[in-house]
């Protein structure tokens, strides 16, 4: 048997390049959100106006992947269309969160879509579900408890429970995308989500659009190209490293995150707190990595 062919030492630098640019535009978009929401009162329905417009043109304009985008199944097929409308729901929860809960918290409890990924994924994929792989989810649950502070029988708050619904419907993109990726474009699927949060959004945002200061409008720009090629070049060194490699760079994200949260914005994480996010985090790399 002839050994493995030896990995691609040009793909994997750019492979490293883009994870890490796309850990730097995802920390660049959630800190400008927690100041969009807590200093310039910016709704939430704008952020994701921004976000999905900015995300089309990038898309339609900019990008060049292996194929190009299509816009006509983002209107005509069943899976596309829900998987716009998940990543609405999925980004519309993270980014109302990231204002009262922190930067660095948001962000923690919306990682465990991973977790919720791979349950969805043993039911409607049929992957494998070792007990390991259970016992490495249980974890996470425990860390999600120590994080949002629930004790006893208390349960989580609006905000962290809000944040778990973004993290279930984001697994269930996830999913989606698992699915989709066989037949479509990296563009085609990224601009379902796009124009999906843009559609029903607009109703919301464009009567006050005319209310948002230059300052506003300037930050909601940034953030929002940040989150687009943050996304793109996510996918992308997916494409080019392996998935244990990949989703150990990402782990950066939610730790950068909190640090920065805790320098700009005065974020505090009790004892039991970083506790639960340490857990967090390593069950989900655990989750993530590796074949148990």
């Amino acid at each position: 048997m002839s050994p493995p062919p030896s990995p691609d030492p040009t793909l994997a630098r750019r492979g490293l390049a883009v994870m890490l640019l796309s850990v730097a535009a995802f920390t660049v978009n959630t800190l400008l959100l927690k100041y969009l929401g807590s200093t310039e009162q910016v709704s939430t329905p704008a952020a994701l106006f921004f976000r999905a417009l900015a995300g089309i043109l990038i898309v339609m304009l900019f990008f060049r992947g292996k194929s190009p985008a299509r816009l006509r199944p983002v209107f005509t097929e069943g899976r596309l269309i829900s998987r716009g409308l998940t990543g609405l729901i999925g980004t519309a929860c993270y980014y109302w969160t990231v204002p009262p809960l922190g930067a660095g918290k948001a962000t923690l409890l919306s990682t465990t879509y991973v977790v919720f990924g791979a349950l969805i994924a043993a039911w409607v994929l049929k992957e494998k579900l070792t007990k390991s792989r259970l016992g490495w989810m249980l974890l996470a649950f425990l860390g999600v408890g120590l994080l949002s502070g629930v004790k006893n029988t208390t349960l989580p708050g609006l905000p962290e429970a809000i944040a778990l619904i973004g993290a279930i419907t984001a697994a269930v993109t996830i999913v989606l995308i698992r699915q989709l990726s066989a037949e479509h474009s990296i563009g085609t699927i990224y601009l379902a989500q796009c124009i999906w949060i843009l559609i029903p959004i607009v109703p919301f945002t464009v009567p006050d659009l005319g209310d948002l200061t230059a300052k506003s409008l300037i930050i909601l720009i940034v953030a929002a190209i940040a989150a687009g090629y943050g996304q793109l070049a996510m996918n992308e060194g997916f494409r080019c490293l392996a998935v244990s490699t990949g989703a150990s760079i990402q782990m950066i994200w939610p730790v950068l995150t909190s640090i920065a949260g805790i320098f700009l914005f005065d974020e505090r994480f009790g004892p039991w707190q970083i506790a639960g996010a340490a857990i967090i985090l390593l069950a989900n790399w655990m989750i993530a990595v590796r074949r148990v």
